[in-house]
């Protein structure tokens, strides 16, 4: 409780995420995006089933960052989303914050948030996405030892996050069953 999250990107998914994070965490939850309004926020948390005012549109691209106790990217990567969140915006961000990817790795600066990382600026990161899928065995991520040195701490998921053992059996049947 008291922590606040924020959903760089307020879509489908997005605003899913904020509805945990507001009912079973008592998160307060922010939101930004390029033409976030503060109606379209109440409208997407009133989709969620909650009361206007549960998601706040931040006006501001650099308060947004530097309210966040928890980032979390649910956003469209193209050319003009692609590193979206770079060095100004991770530099903006409380020490004690955590950074979570499973949109899309490219939206974030990669440079920017390896330098972050290893100087221990953000408590850590947790991502599900790369710029290059799969993680070549030398990348940095797979060889930095996080979490010591005065590095932040970084789980790492090969973009299957969402995937557990009943999600992967029923997928497994229901390719049997197509074949």
């Amino acid at each position: 409780p008291g922590k606040t999250l924020a959903l760089l990107g307020l879509g489908k998914l997005g605003s899913e995420v904020g509805k945990i994070a507001v009912l079973a965490f008592g998160m307060k939850v922010i939101a930004w995006s390029t033409n976030l309004t503060q109606e379209r926020a109440d409208q997407q948390a009133q989709a969620q089933g909650l009361p206007a005012g549960s998601f706040e549109a931040v006006p501001s691209k650099a308060e947004f960052f530097q309210r966040a106790d928890i980032l979390s990217i649910h956003y469209v990567l193209s050319e003009r989303s692609r590193g979206i969140v770079g060095r100004d915006d991770l530099g903006t961000m409380k020490r004690t914050a955590m950074v979570v990817n499973t949109s899309r790795g490219p939206l974030i600066d990669q440079k920017a948030l390896l330098e972050v990382l290893n100087a221990g600026r953000v408590r850590g990161a947790a991502l599900d996405v790369f710029e290059t899928e799969p993680l070549p065995a030398d990348s940095p991520w797979r060889t930095t030892a996080w979490g010591t040195g005065g590095r932040s701490e970084v789980l790492l998921t090969p973009h299957m996050g969402y995937g557990d053992e009943e999600v992967l059996h029923v997928w497994y049947q229901q390719m049997a069953e197509n074949l």
